[in-house]
């Protein structure tokens, strides 16, 4: 079977494309023919791991200075052209923001392509005129997939064929970590959406009284700069530290004892489906769509109140203070994330593949 995916920027550290990587990795191994097709212009390194038996292919969009309107009209022109060379029928899964489902929405397929639009952001996240283009277009494609049951009922109101496919986890190691070190680490793009001012305005309460745990930051993103300046400025350069994206992503989950997520939206993040995997527990705000379809709480990590910065410094306080407790949500966690292992979830993209094609 040919399956294409259509993403933003494969070059982008983001879950989306971590999503589409792991699981063309997957599918490729099962004998399918996969090809990748990345909005952006091609680049010297890339942060994932592609199977070479994978096409992967640029329509060379440069995102330097954000992806603006323009361009967006522009894409659709672009996206079109690209895939009416395709002349055998295949499968286009369209995997990241509203944006990228609507481009497989709008695809003038003929008999060649089946669309399936991958929501990898929450229903609530698109607004203005992306909702109403949603509830215009959505229901051109063949399936939408929602990557949380609370978001489900809504997509399927815009188009039947909507289904719950959550993200699985892209590894599981050998060994959790001993959960010794005095470090907290948080992972994720820097932008508004990811919350990491609300992370260090806890870490500025926590600190006070936990002086010798440290923060660990892993990201790139436009507010970068400005995190930087306000670490420096607050007093927390000791205490702090901002490290790039990395391929060995796992030894910093194996590093740390905590993982902490103050992300104002999400959808089903892979970070802590990975945190997880690697036994740490979580303490995470309980944002509308994600943290709560993952962790267990008070079994293997806390939900906490959105923007309630001191019910968090409390729960990792009382975290850090227990070693027996961390032990023991890091092994809950490692349990529960087993219903995500790839297996599991890619034996539904199966059975969903095999419905649409016939």
């Amino acid at each position: 079977m040919n399956i294409v995916f259509l993403v933003l920027d494969i070059h982008l550290v983001s879950g989306s494309e971590r999503v589409a990587v792991n699981m063309a990795n997957f599918l490729v191994d099962k004998g399918h023919a996969i090809t990748i097709v990345s909005l952006s212009r091609q680049k010297l390194g890339r942060i994932f791991n592609i199977d070479n038996r994978i096409v992967l292919k640029y329509l060379n969009f440069n995102f330097r200075n954000g992806f603006n309107i323009p361009q967006k009209i522009a894409s659709i022109f672009i996206v079109n052209r690209f895939f009416s060379k395709f002349s055998e029928k295949a499968i286009l899964l369209g995997v990241g923001t509203t944006y990228i489902s609507l481009l497989a929405a709008l695809i003038a397929k003929g008999n060649f392509f089946k669309t399936i639009g991958c929501q990898h952001t929450s229903y609530s996240a698109p607004k203005h005129f992306w909702v109403l283009f949603r509830r215009l277009f959505f229901h051109r494609l063949d399936a939408v997939i929602s990557l949380t049951e609370h978001d489900h009922p809504k997509l399927k109101r815009l188009n039947p064929n909507s289904f719950v496919i959550p993200n699985s986890v892209s590894f599981y190691p050998e060994q959790p970590a001993l959960l010794e070190n005095k470090r907290l680490l948080a992972i994720g793009r820097m932008d508004y959406n990811k919350g990491f001012d609300l992370l260090l305005d806890f870490f500025e309460i926590f600190t006070i009284q936990h002086p010798d745990w440290v923060l660990r930051i892993i990201g790139e993103g436009p507010l970068k700069k400005s995190i930087i300046t306000r670490i420096e400025t607050s007093g927390l350069k000791e205490r702090v530290e901002i490290l790039p994206p990395t391929n060995n992503i796992i030894d910093q989950y194996l590093d740390a004892s905590l993982y902490l997520m103050t992300s104002r939206t999400e959808a089903l993040p892979m970070v802590l489906l990975e945190a997880q995997a690697c036994g740490l527990p979580i303490v995470s705000f309980n944002c509308e769509t994600g943290p709560s379809e993952i962790i267990n709480n008070c079994k293997d990590g806390y939900l906490i109140g959105d923007f309630d910065i001191k019910e968090m410094s409390f729960r990792v306080s009382e975290l850090c203070a227990d070693f027996s407790k961390r032990k023991e949500f890091g092994l809950n966690a490692r349990e529960n994330v087993k219903k995500f292992f790839p297996e599991r979830i890619y034996e539904k993209w199966e059975e969903l593949f095999e419905e649409i094609r016939n």
